[in-house]
């Protein structure tokens, strides 16, 4: 049984990536990363030598696209607070049956401060391309995406797996959006269950787009 550490990003819905927890992982450290959180996710795989990194709709480099959302984001914060930044992150964030259920949209809502979204938009607005630390771990690398990601598009998780040093698996879930862990919840868990037990997996090089 190895160690599984976590790291849910700060726009992640209050249970964060709990529904991970209990899965038992082959010996050595996993990491696993949602959204921005995979860069310190990857920093950590450099300095203690992780086996596994999963990484969830990852952030690693902010192009013209992303800093236009960025700036859309910045000014529903700043014109209408919390409620216009998740009102613009609805559109951005959540998948077509996601963004339609007010139930979930409110669950995502009521976990948001103020602090922790503009905390989240200074970490994005200063991100540089950060794709070289996938080059500092050979650790086997699993990326999982929303097809329909409206945030940080399928590419940005193609650019992940082709830049990864060790053997690298990448799987785009359909129907889904940047919160791809909650909105597939069942299709990520098996995904990330098989990856950390080193089974089920036989990664051809630059990553497997299914």
């Amino acid at each position: 049984m190895g160690e599984v550490r976590f790291f849910p990003g700060l726009l992640s819905p209050p249970a964060g990536l709990d529904f991970l927890r209990d899965l038992p992982s082959e010996g050595g450290l996993h990491l696993v990363a949602f959204a921005e959180g995979a860069l310190e996710a990857l920093k950590a795989a450099f300095r203690e030598g992780a086996r596994s990194l999963v990484l969830l709709s990852p952030i690693l480099r902010k192009d013209a696209l992303l800093a236009a959302k960025l700036r859309a984001l910045r000014f529903g914060l700043e014109k209408g607070g919390v409620e216009g930044f998740a009102t613009i992150g609805r559109a951005l964030f959540f998948g077509p049956e996601a963004a339609g259920s007010e139930e979930v949209f409110q669950v995502w809502r009521e976990g948001l401060s103020e602090e922790g979204v503009r905390a989240w938009l200074e970490q994005l607005e200063g991100l540089g391309d950060e794709r070289r630390w996938l080059r500092g771990t050979k650790a086997r690398v699993l990326v999982v995406q929303g097809a329909l990601d409206a945030f940080t598009p399928p590419h940005h998780g193609q650019e992940a797996a082709d830049f990864a040093k060790g053997e690298a698996l990448r799987f785009s879930v359909e129907g889904a959006g940047h919160f791809v862990p909650w909105e597939a919840m069942e299709e990520v868990r098996s995904l990330v269950a098989d990856f950390l037990l080193g089974e089920s997996f036989r990664p051809l090089p630059g990553g497997l787009a299914l």
